[in-house]
């Protein structure tokens, strides 16, 4: 609570002084179009709270007070424009924004979708194409769902290296998910199963989105980008693996829906030189990562996005906080708290980037 309060403090500190001059002076962004991004977009966040991971939550009446505030002070545009822009260091002093959704639930067409349509604000969905069409949940929210039911009773296999039983659920989470490989989160999920079975039904809310629908957004205006074939974290994997995700999804996309596909979000936003190559080799224009972290070589494959939820721009009576929003969205937190991905770090200061 004396942190909410803190941070509610000072968010309305740098509000008030001008978070964007601030923000943009130090991280060098001043005037550039900001990317934000959303996940799965529910009807009662306290509901999907008992068993979805709440970071990936943003309800649609909160979702609706985003935009009014973001769109009194931003230009919505799509994310070609947002390419566009930065292509030719267009720093307008009209403010331009543009929203995301990652991983394609079905729960943004129904939600989502209609709230855009009618306030005619553009957005793009980055799909994980080897689920599209399917009955098969995200692994993270599989993996989420089963921790949460016996996380007291977990302990981490070997091949990870540390003992999760005493981490909340979302921490095992991110944990397993950000250690191992693709393979090794499956064993997890395989042998969590095997002990505690938990009905299809309990996985419906996470129902991904189908070609169909997919193809119907697109007609009426939403963006369709690569969040790879199955939501791996490129940055665990090999070489072939990476590749065969980045270039598989954006085919299987083009193929169905008879579309150029230009963008490309990175799962969890994490990336490295390797994952950056790959996606660059893939033929992609535009890739959007999770810090402020930025290639030299590739700036345009590794463009900064502002990840928002539920809780992420309330104060400390979980009220709306238009000062906490302001300072999401041009990042004042993270200039303070750093980026999550150490190895970022320690290359910046190496040789100058990512």
């Amino acid at each position: 609570m004396i942190r909410a309060r803190i941070k509610s403090g000072a968010a309305q500190l740098l509000s008030g002084i001008g978070v964007d001059r601030i923000g943009g002076w130090l991280s060098g962004s001043r005037n550039l179009p900001v990317v934000i991004g959303y996940h799965r977009v529910v009807e009662d966040y306290d509901s999907a709270a008992e068993t979805s991971i709440p970071s990936q939550l943003v309800s649609r009446k909160m979702l609706e007070r985003h935009l009014d505030w973001i769109g009194r002070r931003f230009r919505f545009v799509t994310l070609d424009e947002v390419g566009a822009r930065l292509e030719l260091g267009d720093r307008s002093d009209v403010p331009a924004a543009a929203i995301t959704f990652d991983d394609g639930y079905q729960d943004f067409y129904d939600h989502a979708f209609p709230l855009l349509q009618k306030k005619g604000i553009p957005a793009a969905v980055f799909v994980v194409t080897d689920l599209v069409g399917t009955a098969n949940p995200q692994a993270h929210d599989k993996l989420y769902l089963l921790l949460a039911r016996r996380r007291r009773r977990v302990s981490l296999n070997a091949s990870a290296g540390q003992d999760i039983s005493r981490m909340s659920a979302y921490q095992a989470t991110r944990a397993l998910i950000e250690n191992l490989s693709v393979a090794a989160i499956q064993e997890v999920i395989a042998g969590l199963e095997s002990e505690d079975r938990i009905s299809e039904d309990a996985f419906r809310p996470f129902s991904p989105l189908d070609w169909g629908t997919l193809d119907k957004m697109q007609r009426g205006g939403i963006t369709i980008g690569s969040h790879t074939k199955s939501h791996v974290l490129l940055t665990s994997e090999s070489a072939g693996l990476v590749r065969e995700e980045v270039v598989g999804s954006r085919q299987e996309i083009e193929g169905r829906l008879g579309i150029p596909v230009r963008h490309f979000a990175y799962p969890s936003g994490n990336f490295n030189p390797g994952a950056v190559s790959a996606v660059a080799n893939a033929g992609y224009r535009y890739a959007y990562t999770g810090c402020l972290h930025r290639s030299k070589e590739h700036p345009l494959l590794t463009i900064p996005r502002t990840i928002l939820w539920e809780n992420s721009s309330v104060d400390a009576g979980r009220f709306f906080s238009p000062s906490i929003l302001d300072c999401q969205i041009h990042h004042a937190f993270d200039l303070v708290s750093g980026c999550r991905q150490s190895d970022h770090v320690a290359r910046e200061h190496s040789n100058g980037g990512v």
